[in-house]
C-alpha cells in the first residue's frame, strides 16, 4: 500500500524543534505547490497543528515517498540534518492506522482532545480544494473522520473532553490554587484562546484582559463575556506587570512578547506565563527573569498523563473500531485494480442490455405497456444476476492481493479495457 506518513509530533520532538517545522498558511500554499511537482508523490495532505507537522502522501515508491518528504522539511524549512533525529515516519498499514488514530484523538497530548478532528477535516478540505488530493486519499479520510465521529459518540473518549488550553487553566490552578482573584492577559483571540477564557471564567475569573491585533475579534468577545476587558495590542507589554497570569496562543510567526521589552516593564512580580502557540510567542528567555514562571507546551504532559488515565478502556474500544476500519480500507485499497474492470463490465452490459431491449420492444408492438415493463424488469434483473458472482470474485481476488492478475484475466475474457489505477483516477478527478 504506497501511502506514508512523514512529521514530527509532541511525542519525539520537543517545542523548539516544532515550531521550525510549522506551516503557516502562506506556507502550505508554497509546500503544496513543492510537493505536487514531484514526480514520486501522487496525493498529500499536510496536517500543521500546535503539536506535529506532517505530511500524508499517496506516493508511487514508498521507499522513495519517504526520502522525498524528509528531504522537503529539510530544504523547505533550511533545517539541513538537525531534524533526522525527531521524525517519525509510518507507511502502508501502519500509516493507515495512524490516520485513524489521529483523527480520534489517540495520537494527542491530551488522549481523546476534540480540536484534532476538526483540524484533520480542515487540512483535508483545504488539500482537496486546491487539487492536492485524489481517489486514495479523499477515501482514506472520509473514513476517517467518518470512524472518528463514530468513535466520539459510542466510547467515552472524550467524555469531560480537555483540550490543550483546558489542560493550560487546569495547570494555573494548581500553580494558583485559587484563581478567582487573579488577573490575566490574554494573548490571541482564536479558538485556543477562547477555550481558555472560558475555563478560566468557569473557574470564577473575573477580570480578563484580551488583546489581539485586530480589534474587532476582541470587542466581539467583550461583548460575549462581561468578565473581559480590551487592551490595544501595541500596549501589551504595559499590562505585564498589573496581571498575575499571562497565556499566549496567536499564530504569529515570531515572538509577541520580547525579552528586550519585557524587561522594560517587569520588576520582579510574581507572574504566570503559558504559551501554547506554535511557533513559540513568549522568548524562552523571559522564564529566566527573577518572579516569572513560564510554561510551554511541553511542561503540559504531566497533567495530561492524570488525564489520559482515565480515558485508556475507552480507547481500547476505539482501537478495536480502528482496526476494523483499517482492515475494509486495505481491501478497498486492493481492489483497486479491479474496479476498472468491474465498472466496464458494467457499462458494457448496460449497453448489450438497452439495445437488446430498444430490439425486442420493436418486435412486440403488439404487447400491451405493462408487459412490456415488465420484460424490461425481467431481463435487468437477469443481467446484473449473471455479473453478479464476476464481480464478486474479482473483488475477493482484489482482497487477496490478486486483482491486477485477476484482472487482465477478466478484461482479456470480456473483452473489455482494463486501466492502471493511476490512470483510473486521473479520469475520475478530470
Amino acid at each position: 500500500m504506497e501511502i506514508v506518513v512523514v512529521g514530527v509530533n509532541h511525542k519525539d520532538a520537543p517545542v523548539e524543534i516544532r515550531e521550525k517545522v510549522s506551516f503557516s498558511k502562506s506556507d502550505l500554499e508554497r509546500a503544496y505547490e513543492y510537493l505536487g511537482e514531484n514526480p514520486y508523490i501522487e496525493e498529500v495532505v499536510i496536517l500543521s497543528t500546535c503539536n506535529r507537522s506532517e505530511i500524508t502522501a499517496f506516493v508511487k515508491n514508498e521507499n522513495k515517498g519517504i526520502e522525498v518528504l524528509k528531504n522537503f522539511y529539510k530544504d523547505f524549512f533550511s533545517l539541513e540534518d538537525m531534524i533526522d533525529d525527531y521524525f517519525f515516519v509510518k507507511n502502508s498499514n501502519e500509516a493507515v492506522k495512524h490516520v485513524f488514530q489521529l483523527a480520534a484523538g489517540l495520537e494527542s497530548l491530551i488522549l481523546g482532545e476534540d480540536q484534532i478532528l476538526g483540524q484533520v477535516r480542515n487540512a483535508h478540505e483545504y488539500a482537496l480544494e486546491i487539487g492536492k488530493t485524489g481517489k486514495v486519499l479523499n477515501k482514506l479520510y472520509r473514513e476517517v473522520i467518518t470512524t472518528a465521529k463514530r468513535i466520539k459518540r459510542e466510547t467515552a473518549i472524550s467524555q469531560n473532553s480537555l483540550s490543550i488550553s483546558s489542560i493550560a487553566v487546569k495547570f494555573i490552578e494548581e500553580i494558583f490554587k485559587d484563581l478567582r482573584e487573579k488577573k490575566v492577559l490574554v494573548i490571541g483571540v482564536g479558538t485556543m484562546s477562547r477555550i481558555a477564557i472560558e475555563n478560566l471564567i468557569d473557574k470564577g475569573v473575573k477580570e480578563i484582559h484580551v488583546t489581539n491585533r485586530t480589534v474587532g475579534h476582541v470587542m466581539d468577545l467583550s461583548e460575549r463575556y462581561k468578565e473581559i476587558q480590551v487592551v490595544e495590542f501595541s500596549k501589551r507589554y504595559e499590562w505585564i506587570p498589573k496581571v498575575d497570569i499571562i497565556i499566549s496562543s496567536t499564530s504569529a510567526p515570531h515572538y509577541v512578547l520580547r525579552k528586550d521589552e519585557f524587561i522594560k516593564y517587569h520588576g520582579g512580580e510574581k507572574l504566570c506565563m503559558v504559551d501554547i502557540a506554535i511557533p513559540r510567542d513568549i522568548d524562552p528567555k523571559i522564564g529566566q527573569e527573577e518572579g516569572v514562571s513560564l510554561y510551554e507546551l511541553d511542561a503540559l504532559k504531566r497533567v495530561s498523563l492524570e488525564n489520559m488515565e482515565s480515558r485508556l478502556e475507552a480507547a481500547k474500544d476505539a482501537m478495536k473500531m480502528i482496526i476494523e476500519e483499517c482492515i475494509q480500507f486495505e481491501n478497498w485499497y486492493n481492489c483497486l485494480s479491479v474496479f476498472p474492470v468491474i465498472e466496464e463490465l458494467q457499462e458494457h452490459s448496460t449497453e448489450i442490455l438497452e439495445t437488446e431491449i430498444e430490439s425486442l420492444m420493436d418486435r412486440l408492438e403488439d404487447a400491451s405497456q405493462k408487459d412490456k415493463e415488465l420484460i424490461q424488469i425481467v431481463m435487468k434483473s437477469l443481467t446484473k444476476k449473471l455479473l453478479k458472482r464476476p464481480i464478486l470474485n474479482l473483488k475477493r481476488a482484489g482482497e487477496d492481493r490478486k486483482g491486477i492478475l485477476y484482472a487482465q484475466i477478466a478484461s482479456e475474457l470480456f473483452g473489455v479495457n482494463i486501466y492502471s489505477c493511476k490512470k483510473d483516477r486521473r479520469q475520475k478527478n478530470a
